[in-house]
């Protein structure tokens, strides 16, 4: 029977002008099985040749509707590349991590080495395993960093007490496979004062040297309410935050209306619960503790007391511009080799836009973007992670599925091998998360890349919090 596929639905992400503004456009069924659309990004990049040896992405997905339901759910994509067409300079890309005959989102990139804009570009998505009917889409996108393969260290030489090393020496550890990794205060092993290693670090657990996509931004709250209002009723209201202006959190309305009133800002008030929700939906899935240091640091010798910059330099950004547009940024001067950031709980009181610190012509630092590329990994809002002891060290890193859970227990992740992906949110009860690189609200030392103070406080607390954020890798 011919599957009757007449209106399709879109959600487009944009992001401001210095956030390089992606926009999904014109979205249209070219046959039973195919979506066609148009997409634009700035400030995209493949350098193969050149450090940093990376490239960006768009990490593309579907979510479908029976016209006659009101819930949504996720469509698979095919799992064959050339089912999937994209216009110059792009291409697709299949990361195979789902399974050989799904995948539940693809990568369109860069297919040559190069710089600049992406300006309305066609692609198309192959759909597969579509029932007889009528359905409405919606296609998200979001922007990623490829984090490539290689060794890095874990540590800076010794800034913190709780910071990684090798044995009881205070020089950095330095990790130069996925194989398993020995604990313990002798050479050659890896150690922490606190919040130590209870057991060998299995060779499943994602320790950052095989490549990954990592999200550029912390999730913003456009992004998060796109998301709830995308669940059904049970599920929205488990998932949905709203509030005043007071920190900066600026959703509201109910469900499936929820509204975002300065959606390129950064998210924050997400429980462990929450992020792990908002990752399983969107097909990806959490970092661990490991990936985050890779993601900032990069393959490079570690500085003492480094942010996710590169240097141990710092300006506070507590001068806004444009507060609350798609442009919002801070006005004050950057001292060379610093990184503009947020923190200190300084007259700003929350989270900030998403990338608000790249503007045109900034250098990495004065971007406080990390090595990679990928930005605010230092301050603004946490990032939550999955630490590496107790009930962390047994995560293998699959993705998700793009579903989460239903009625009775509605509206979390299904995952059950992420640590604990229905953690209450008004509880301390959130084994395996971990917080890194600090927030606006917290003090200098705490937005260190290899501080690991939040490891012992607030460690496996699943309490939404105002300055909690993240974002996911696949």
């Amino acid at each position: 029977m011919k599957q009757l596929l007449p209106l399709l639905l879109f959600c487009s992400l944009s992001f401001g002008l210095w956030a390089n503004n992606l926009q999904i456009s014109n979205v249209t069924l070219t046959n039973d099985s195919t979506l066609t659309f148009s997409i634009s990004w700035e400030n995209s990049w493949r350098l193969d040749g050149t450090p940093p040896y990376n490239h960006d992405a768009v990490w593309l997905f579907v979510k479908k509707r029976d016209c006659a339901s009101s819930q949504w759910s996720h469509a698979d994509l095919s799992a064959t590349v050339g089912d999937h067409s994209t216009g110059s300079p792009l291409e697709a890309y299949v990361d195979g991590k789902d399974s050989s005959s799904v995948a539940k989102g693809i990568f369109v990139r860069r297919k040559t080495d190069g710089v600049g804009n992406i300006s309305s570009v066609s692609v198309s998505l192959r759909m597969v395993g579509l029932v007889p009917g009528q359905f409405d889409f919606r296609v998200f996108g979001i922007e990623m960093v490829n984090i490539p393969e290689g060794a890095f260290y874990l540590g800076d030489g010794g800034s913190s007490g709780s910071s990684f090393r090798e044995g009881a020496a205070t020089t950095p550890y330095q990790v130069t496979s996925e194989g398993a990794i020995a604990y313990g205060n002798t050479a050659g092993k890896l150690y922490a004062a606190s919040r130590a290693l209870t057991a060998t670090i299995a060779a499943d657990f994602p320790k950052g040297f095989a490549e990954v996509y990592c999200m550029k931004y912390e999730i913003s709250q456009g992004q998060y309410v796109d998301f709830v209002n995308s669940l059904q009723s049970d599920q929205g209201n488990t998932r949905r935050i709203t509030g005043t202006v007071a920190s900066r959190n600026n959703i509201t309305g109910n469900w499936p209306v929820i509204q975002a009133n300065t959606p390129h800002r950064a998210m924050a008030n997400l429980g462990w619960a929450d992020l792990l929700a908002y990752l399983d939906w969107a097909a990806l899935r959490p970092m661990t503790e490991f990936e985050y240091e890779k993601i900032c640091r990069g393959p490079v010798t570690p500085v003492a007391g480094e942010y996710a910059w590169g240097t141990a330099l710092v300006t506070d950004a507590n001068t806004l511009v444009t507060d609350g547009t798609a442009t919002e940024t801070a006005s004050n001067a950057v001292t060379p080799g610093a990184g503009l950031c947020n923190y200190n709980n300084n007259t700003v009181l929350g989270p900030m836009r998403c990338g608000y610190a790249a503007k045109p012509g900034t250098s990495r630092q004065q971007a406080g973007a990390t090595y990679y590329g990928v930005m605010d990994m230092s301050g603004n809002v946490c990032e939550q992670v999955v630490h590496s002891y107790s009930d962390g060290k047994d995560y293998k890193g699959e993705p998700g599925d793009g579903e989460i859970s239903t009625t009775p227990n509605a509206g979390h992740a299904n995952q059950a091998s992420w640590p604990r992906p229905e953690a209450a949110i008004s509880t301390s009860s959130a084994p395996g998360r971990m917080l890194r690189g600090g927030s606006y609200y917290m003090t200098l030392v705490y937005l260190r890349v290899s501080e690991r103070y939040y490891g012992t406080t607030y460690a496996d607390d699943g309490t939404r919090a105002n300055y909690v954020g993240g974002r996911g890798v696949r």
